[in-house]
């Protein structure tokens, strides 16, 4: 009779439930400040156009379903499949699910940005059209990798089509590197106008440039961290970690700049007539600087001139 091969528990369990946990204890931290900044917006900003509440609530959901599938993920081989050695061969569809997730927030935050680069340049379309093709590259190559991965869950035959995943992350990180590149250009532009007349609006353009310039840095390493770790330690689960909090930066980075608009209007207070934020019911900027309440362009003005910086 063969003698049985022994199984290295603790080299098979550490490097994918041990992954799982983590990446599930990150995301419910980011998850804690999704809450409260979705919180604080409502509450700061029910001002806002209809679309703009609207896009906010959409990610909420998103980014709560996605946590609720990588909750799952880790019942499903912990408790459910618990002793089944078996059972790391397979992939739940709620790991499926988390993919469609990630890339629809993906989807919705880079679109959004794509209309404020649109706006900001004048309506000029060649950059914002560049960003919209490469966002829904990045769903599309997502959505091809969810659906084969689960119509065959097993890992073995999953990681056949890594390169959908690898091709996905990488459009994903090209449309970050358009976005935040033309806006910090934009806004460096804008920063001349201020120099004269506002400097504390100088102050507020760069700390826009730095807001910008985090959310596109954040989601890109988390994005190339991912595509090393699948890449250098196959077998293992540990990719999953930077994988899952892509959209997490994706929704705060978000919000964060969001709900930094009344503290840049505070900022902003020593130019002469003020500064506003508002949108027209055309989509265009409007010059409200009368008005107390803030929505979701940013217009600095001053007395006898008006630079305006529409919203980003």
């Amino acid at each position: 009779m063969a003698t049985p091969v022994p199984i290295d528990i603790d080299g098979v369990i550490k490097p994918n439930m041990g992954a799982l946990m983590l990446a599930m204890v990150f995301s419910s931290v980011l998850y804690g400040v999704t809450v409260l900044q979705t919180y604080q917006y409502y509450d700061g900003y029910w001002e806002d156009p209809l679309y703009l509440k609207t896009f906010v609530a959409a990610l909420w959901v998103l980014d709560t379903g996605q946590l609720v599938t990588v909750i799952h993920s880790n019942w499903w081989y912990l408790i459910a499949h618990y002793g089944d050695l078996a059972a790391l061969e397979i992939v739940p569809v709620s790991l499926a699910v988390e993919v469609g997730m990630t890339i629809s927030i993906g989807l919705l935050v880079q679109t959004w940005f794509a209309s404020r680069v649109w706006r900001m340049n004048g309506h000029n379309i060649i950059i914002p059209l560049i960003i919209v093709g490469l966002t829904c590259a990045t769903f599309s190559l997502g959505v091809y990798y969810a659906v084969t991965g689960q119509r065959n869950p097993i890992v073995s035959e999953i990681a056949k089509i890594t390169w959908a995943t690898v091709a996905s992350l990488s459009c994903s990180m090209a449309a970050d590197f358009f976005i935040t590149g033309s806006l910090v250009y934009l806004l460096h532009n804008q920063r001349s106008g201020f120099k004269r007349h506002a400097p504390k609006g100088d102050k507020a353009i760069n700390i826009l440039i730095t807001y910008t310039v985090n959310t596109g840095l954040l989601t890109s390493i988390a994005a190339m961290c991912t595509i090393i770790l699948s890449k250098t330690l196959v077998g293992t689960q540990w990719q999953v970690i930077p994988y899952f909090l892509v959209s997490k930066f994706y929704v705060n980075s978000t919000l964060a700049t969001l709900n930094a608009r009344e503290k840049l209007r505070t900022m902003s207070g020593g130019i002469p007539s003020g500064i506003e934020l508002a949108d027209s019911p055309d989509g265009g900027s409007t010059t409200a600087v009368q008005k107390a309440h803030a929505t979701s362009g940013l217009e600095f003005a001053t007395v006898g001139e008006s630079v305006v910086m529409p919203e980003v």
